[in-house]
């Protein structure tokens, strides 16, 4: 049961009334007392007691933010609203056919000589040597050892000895005479002699008999047979390995190619700043041990290089070959080419007339690759040129317009023909190295 509003509001008179009747009554001086104010009891109003808690701090109080639940619903639905209309949309405004169209690209090279600003670099000899193992193999067989046979001739006629006449020496060893001996006849005190080639029958070392291994009578009455000398040249069969030219040139091409390192980088310390380094030939001197043929298993190769050089101003003459191609690509190709890439410069050759002039004469080969031009401009002009068009019917046009090499046409949706509206039509171009054609000449410093 609640308590009305009436008697809420009698209560409430009541309580002020006695509280100030408290306030106005006078307090006695003479004795001070302390007087607890105990409030009377007010009358119990049966009924609900309500109670009223003080008000919390509003700064401690945040309320809590309201997530925007309400907006997911409408935003997805615009979301796929969007899609949609971008699905049906895009094809409108994107082209419906791809034309890649590949320029005619033409390689230009001249060979020409430069006079540039040069001095030469003071030469400089640097030696090195190796030693390889040699290649050659050889198969030697079993030789026969020669020599020669004197005959002395002690009658006062000559004698004849024929050829095939066999002698054994002290040791055994046979040996057989070349050829017919005449023996002049005698001469008191002198005897008559003659000397003949003989060589040993049995092959191998064997047959290498000492000086007078033969010294006896033979043949004839008053002839004796001698070998003043050694037979020699006998030998077994074997294998040997020999030096042949190929091991000179290996050794040589090993050496040479770290003298040019070493000599290279020698004459470069002498550059200043913006030279580069043209070193002619050097003079090499080559000295081996063996020569080719020699019976070796390793042969020793000195390689003495006396290297000079000429130091030039890089700058002055990749500007000068530059200019120099470009103005005669631009005589042989027209103004409807344009350079791509760089160009290369290959030096051939150089000389300094001489040391107090200052300059050089450079020979170059000078490179570069120029493309004709299909310009935003040309570009338009062929998609209204091929417009509705067969892919057929465009690459044939496309390939009699000047400066196109080739054509490739890719439609969209499976559509058989171009679009009618050119717009719809995007024109790509692809330089492509395989679409060269080369174009060379020979320019002498006059005509540059």
């Amino acid at each position: 049961m609640h308590t009305s509003a009436v008697e809420e509001t009698t209560l409430t008179d009541t309580t002020n009334e006695q509280q100030q009747a408290m306030i106005d009554t006078p307090v006695p001086q003479s004795e001070p007392e302390t007087t607890a104010l105990v409030p009377a009891e007010p009358d119990v109003i049966e009924g609900e007691v309500i109670e009223l808690a003080p008000p919390e701090n509003q700064e401690d109080q945040i309320p809590p933010k309201q997530r925007p639940y309400g907006l997911l619903v409408p935003l997805t639905v615009l979301a796929c609203l969007l899609f949609l209309a971008g699905s049906y949309l895009l094809p409108l405004f994107t082209p419906t056919a791809t034309i890649t169209i590949i320029p005619i690209e033409r390689t230009v090279t001249i060979t020409t000589a430069i006079q540039v600003q040069a001095r030469a670099v003071a030469p400089l000899t640097l030696s090195q040597s190796a030693t390889v193992a040699t290649t050659g193999k050889r198969q030697q067989s079993a030789t026969r050892a020669a020599g020669t046979i004197t005959f002395y001739n002690g009658l006062l006629t000559s004698q004849t000895i024929a050829a095939g006449t066999v002698f054994t020496g002290s040791d055994g060893t046979q040996v057989v005479t070349d050829k017919v001996a005449t023996i002049p006849a005698a001469n008191p005190p002198l005897e008559g002699q003659v000397t003949v080639s003989a060589h040993a029958i049995a092959t191998g070392a064997s047959g290498n008999i000492p000086a007078y291994d033969i010294n006896q009578a033979c043949c004839a009455t008053s002839v004796v047979a001698k070998n003043t000398s050694g037979f020699t040249g006998g030998a077994p069969a074997r294998n040997f390995i020999i030096v042949t030219k190929h091991d000179l040139e290996t050794a040589t091409g090993a050496i040479e190619t770290t003298l040019l390192k070493s000599e290279q980088a020698a004459l470069t310390t002498q550059l200043n700043p913006g030279e580069q380094l043209i070193t002619p030939p050097c003079n090499p001197r080559i000295a081996s041990d063996h020569k080719p043929g020699d019976e070796a298993k390793q042969v020793t190769v000195t390689v003495s290089d006396t290297c000079g050089g000429i130091a030039y101003a890089a700058h002055d003459v990749y500007a000068n070959a530059t200019q120099m191609i470009t103005e005669d690509a631009a005589k042989r190709l027209g103004t409807g080419y344009r350079l791509i890439g760089d160009i290369q410069i290959a030096i051939v050759g150089a000389t300094v007339p001489s040391s107090h002039q200052g300059g050089a004469r450079i020979i170059v080969q000078v490179t570069g690759t120029w493309a004709y031009q299909i310009i935003p401009r040309i570009q338009d002009q062929l998609a209204v040129l091929i417009a509705g068009n067969t892919p057929q019917q465009a690459e044939r046009t496309l390939l009699h317009v000047p400066g196109i090499a080739g054509a490739q046409i890719s439609l969209r949706d499976g559509n058989q023909t171009l679009p009618l509206d050119s717009k719809a039509i995007r024109i790509l171009v692809q330089y492509n190295p395989n679409q060269i054609q080369m174009i060379a000449s020979v320019l002498t410093p006059e005509e540059g």
